[in-house]
């Protein structure tokens, strides 16, 4: 669940959590370093409600457990209003002769054909896994978070209908004075189907960070006392790949910014996404201009 470790010239603090309800109850059951945050200093208590978007540490905990509604109709819109210009082609499986199969081919039976059950050939589905950044930048737009998470959950349908089997991982990376404090939540598992509701506040809801991980950062035993005064510096994308193991087209999710995410026109905002994620995966997953539809 959490280990310090060098990766170069920098010192690792990473966790990993098998869900976002292990999250919640390592932060029920873990005291706060406090040899370096004193009480008064715990951002994750104190921080007002329109930077964090949660009046307190026990509302977001509760929000991270049972969901998230406010404006969740807007995600959902989004979401909907995307597909309707994605073509999705699901691969279909190979059909063939057989001494045993799912239903009898009579042509074949009556031609004494031995093979004479059809059978079918599932296509071998790879493995990608989505690591989607959920630390959010002080100055991106409602709009940029919206448009970024509908996105995302639209791709993890397209590659799955592509024939890849989908995880979806969400993490936040942030690094001071040579330290990089790392932790990812996994929230889908291979065949599990999206759950949006589940979803919502830790892709859409800064209190994620601000409360929940910035909690996680007091609690970590590690961490200098530098990461009191301001909890440190949002990693960028090539941060990013370092750190994370990243396999064969694995997908990196990072700031609106990095992606020219606008955060205006769904459109232009899934285009400039998937050119962004072209640029780091193999011709295999080529992921599709989205064109307007035809009025």
């Amino acid at each position: 669940m959490y280990r310090y470790y060098k990766k170069g010239e920098l010192d690792v603090m990473e966790y990993s959590f098998g869900s976002l309800i292990e999250f919640i109850e390592y932060l029920d059951h873990t005291p706060t370093n406090s040899s370096i945050w004193g009480y008064r200093d715990l951002e994750s208590e104190t921080g007002n409600f329109d930077f964090c978007q949660t009046r307190s540490l026990k509302e977001a905990k509760e929000f991270c457990k049972y969901g998230y509604h406010e404006n969740f109709d807007k995600l959902v819109e989004l979401k909907t209003s995307l597909e309707k210009y994605i073509k999705l082609s699901r691969k279909r499986s190979q059909q063939y002769n057989f001494y045993v199969g799912y239903a009898p081919d009579v042509k074949a039976y009556l031609e004494g054909n031995p093979l004479s059950m059809l059978n079918k050939q599932n296509p071998k589905r790879r493995h990608i896994d989505i690591y989607y950044n959920s630390a959010i930048l002080g100055y991106v737009s409602t709009g940029q978070i919206y448009n970024r998470g509908a996105i995302t959950l639209c791709l993890a349908e397209i590659l799955e209908n592509m024939g890849f089997t989908v995880g979806l991982n969400l993490f936040t990376m942030s690094e001071k004075n040579g330290q990089i404090h790392y932790a990812k939540f996994h929230v889908k598992h291979p065949g599990e189907r999206l759950n949006i509701q589940k979803l919502y506040f830790p892709l859409c809801n800064p209190s994620f960070l601000r409360r929940l991980v910035f909690r996680l950062r007091e609690q970590t035993p590690d961490i200098k006392a530098s990461w009191t005064k301001g909890y440190g510096s949002t990693s960028d994308d090539y941060t990013i790949r370092r750190i994370i193991d990243l396999k064969d087209n694995d997908i990196v999710i990072c700031q609106p910014s990095e992606m020219n995410v606008q955060g205006h026109d769904i459109v232009d905002d899934a285009n400039a996404m998937f050119h962004y994620i072209d640029r780091f995966t193999s011709d295999e997953i080529e992921l599709a201009h989205v064109k307007r539809l035809q009025r």
